[in-house]
């Protein structure tokens, strides 16, 4: 039998103070949060990201070291998991927030990623198979340590596999109760056979659950225990619920030995250990939304495995990047074209996808859709600059001329020719590089070449995307300069100057450092992201933090632009 859940699990301890842990280190409230609305198969939902975005924030307020994530597939899911435990040290509080699709299956409940496939009845292995298990989620947590572990997930929107359904009346489907261990707090979104509404009509322009609004008003008063918070927000649901002939009242089940205290306005200034923060937010971090199945990177041309499928909510500086999988340089799946679609080189190359058509002119020498045809397709890197693009072509074999146009129609344009010549082909080297402007929308690049006998080979199409192309360029630069993503200066006092990641701002999604030696979690604020002046600091932007005279190094991490993360880098102070 399977069922969807809906639930919010929940241990928490006072967050308005800092306690010490049994080795006499102060305990760090650390938080995971996730949220997803936009699934590729299964109905999406409209708060999800909202609820999650809200809680965040409110939890910052409360004094957690939060990471974020929305509308993560399964590997992205897993990710956020791996580095949430990899920030847990022994006695922490550790708090996971999930908003989005959940299900009970056999008892066990599951959480949906983005790309869970669709299921139908028998088929409950494939959910099984892609989602993750609440109680693995609670034993990762604990084995790491946590003083207190604390998950709340609000999983009980409606049943994704159940088609058209709707959210406005109760179908009397259950959930799996949770037997948390002692230390955990178990708050349900919803009672036994209860469905948790996502909002109490279409024309309900909260932008949070009918849970989620509640609880949010009562974590935020200063005082009240954990009970307190879920007697008041079970009262607060059920009379929501009933104003609009719904049965909705939420459950919980008390493991925390003690009271537990989440907001305390009498917390003394000096009672939790000082936090470095940098003087005042330069404006929000940049949200980067991936919704994919197969292999999918972002960066180095975008490279496509097998099957892949980009669903919705793939964005790339706030566009939407499906151009990875989308006409004119990719034809519709059932074209004979399709099986020429190749990634040219790597991501140390800095490349884009190239697709050779079959009307490819290449000379006696190959025919299309041969090997030898594939090897000769050119290869192309962008670089931006305040001037604008230059585009550096690389070509598989010598040549006496190279030729580009913009778009699939009109002339094509040479590039010229080099003052060096080619002792393989006894002329000038054709230049391989010529420039686009710095508003060049996404669109198709088509190179062709003449070679040494005089045979035109091409055109082959090169997509262009200046987003795509931007983060590629700007996470490649910073790379090859990790020594200097930071800088030590003495200036009335110590300070750390963050002025090289500002400048390359437009590849990273978030920056967080720790001091002499500490994990890097607390996050330094970037500015937005500003695509037509991509290197330009603005003028109010926050571009050093204060440090202790004491600190001898800080170590930074990154979260690209594409999900993934950097290694750690440490900087040491001269």
């Amino acid at each position: 039998m399977r069922r969807p859940i809906c639930l919010l699990i929940g241990c928490f301890l006072s967050l308005g103070l800092g306690l010490m842990n049994c080795g006499g280190a102060w305990a760090r409230n650390l938080a995971l949060v996730i949220g997803n609305d936009s699934y590729a198969n299964v109905t999406s939902l409209q708060k999800a990201t909202s609820d999650a975005q809200s809680i965040g924030d409110e939890l910052e307020k409360l004094g957690y070291v939060v990471r974020r994530a929305e509308n993560v597939d399964q590997r992205g899911f897993s990710r956020a998991l791996v580095a949430f435990n990899a920030d847990i040290q022994p006695g922490d509080r550790a708090l996971f927030f999930y908003a989005g699709h959940g299900f009970e299956i056999d008892g066990t409940n599951y959480l949906l990623p983005t790309d869970v496939p669709a299921a139908q009845a028998n088929q409950e292995d494939l959910i099984r198979d892609a989602s993750f298990p609440v109680g693995r989620i609670i034993d990762g947590i604990r084995q790491r340590g946590a003083g207190v572990a604390i998950l709340v997930l609000d999983a009980c929107r409606d049943n994704p596999f159940a088609g058209n359904f709707t959210r406005s009346a109760a179908l009397g489907r259950g959930l799996a109760r949770v037997d948390a261990p002692e230390g955990v707090f178990v708050l349900m979104s919803a009672g036994a056979k209860q469905e948790a509404l996502d909002r109490l009509s279409d024309q309900d322009g909260n932008p949070n659950s009918v849970f989620t609004r509640s609880f949010l008003a009562e974590l935020a008063k200063p005082g009240q225990t954990l009970v307190e918070i879920a007697k008041r927000t079970q009262v607060d649901v059920r009379a929501l619920a009933a104003s609009v002939g719904h049965d909705q009242t939420p459950a919980y089940y008390d493991q925390v030995i003690g009271d537990v205290v989440l907001s305390d306005a009498g917390a003394q200034a000096g009672s939790q250990p000082a936090v470095i923060q940098p003087s005042g937010n330069t404006g929000p971090n940049i949200k980067t939304e991936l919704n994919i199945t197969g292999q999918v990177q972002a960066g180095a041309g975008v490279r496509i495995g097998a099957g892949t499928k980009i669903g919705p909510g793939v964005v790339i500086g706030n566009k939407d990047a499906r151009m990875a999988v989308l006409d004119p340089a990719n034809p519709p799946a059932n074209d004979p074209a399709k099986s020429l679609n190749l990634q040219q080189g790597g991501t140390a190359t800095g490349s884009q996808l190239a697709l050779l058509q079959p009307d490819s002119k290449l000379g006696d020498k190959a025919q299309p859709g041969t090997s030898q045809s594939l090897a000769r397709a050119p290869i192309a890197s962008f670089m931006r600059s305040n001037a604008g693009w230059t585009v550096t072509i690389s070509l598989p074999e010598p040549a006496t001329a190279l030729a580009y146009r913009v778009g699939n129609a009109g002339e094509f344009k040479e590039t010229g020719l080099l003052d060096v010549l080619d002792q393989r082909t006894g002329a000038r080297m054709p230049n391989p590089s010529f420039a686009l402007s710095p508003r060049a929308p996404a669109g198709v690049i088509e190179v062709r070449y003449r070679t040494a006998d005089g045979t035109d080979v091409g055109p082959f199409p090169i997509r262009f995307d200046p987003d795509v192309a931007l983060f590629q360029n700007q996470r490649q630069n910073l790379e090859q300069i990790a020594g200097s993503w930071v800088e030590f200066r003495d200036f009335n006092g110590t300070l750390v100057y963050f002025t090289t990641l500002l400048s390359y701002r437009c590849a990273i999604t978030e920056v967080r450092y720790g001091l002499n030696g500490a994990p890097p979690l607390t996050r330094f604020d970037l500015p937005a992201c500003n695509t037509k002046d991509p290197f330009s600091i603005p003028n109010n932007a926050k571009i050093y933090l204060k440090v202790p005279a004491n600190t001898k190094s800080i170590s930074v991490q990154l979260t690209w632009r594409d999900g993934s993360q950097s290694e750690v880098n440490t900087v040491e102070r001269d």
